[in-house]
């Protein structure tokens, strides 16, 4: 069980890095279209310091999105309106199982590997933890 759980496996052993981030001047239709170029589903959002202040997901800006009024023009609104300042993070050193577990506890889709300056230097995502299972497993042939 110890090997299932990720005791002895670092995050930064599944994360993926480097990680894309954003700013809080950048309009949604700006961050939806790099979600589409890049095939990434959330950002942490960074200050000029490139500090973790918060976090964003496609599925807030489409739900934002999809309940707004169009002469409002949406897409052209600062990514400042949606942003989720409680953000999960870990440190790199941190185990698989404590991600494993945030992500499932918490309910989120990734969480944040920060440096300690509070810099991202990763993201572990549902997609990393699959894959993780998938290496572990040998179900890949």
């Amino acid at each position: 069980m110890n090997e299932i759980a990720g005791q002895s496996i670092q995050v930064k052993d599944i994360m993926t890095s480097p990680v894309l981030s954003v700013k809080l001047n950048e309009t949604v239709s700006q961050v939806l279209k790099l979600a589409k170029k890049k095939n990434v589903t959330g950002f942490p959002i960074v200050d000029d310091k490139n500090q973790v202040i918060g976090i964003v997901s496609t599925l807030d800006l489409i739900t934002l999105m999809a309940v707004g009024k169009q002469h409002l023009k949406l897409g052209e609104l600062p990514l400042a309106i949606k942003v989720d300042k409680d953000v999960l993070t870990l440190r790199p050193s941190s185990t698989t199982k404590e991600a494993i577990k945030t992500l499932i506890k918490n309910r989120v889709g990734r969480i944040i590997v920060t440096d300690k300056e509070n810099k991202p230097c990763g993201i572990v995502t549902r997609k990393d933890i699959v894959n993780y299972f998938i290496d572990l497993y040998k179900l890949e042939k």
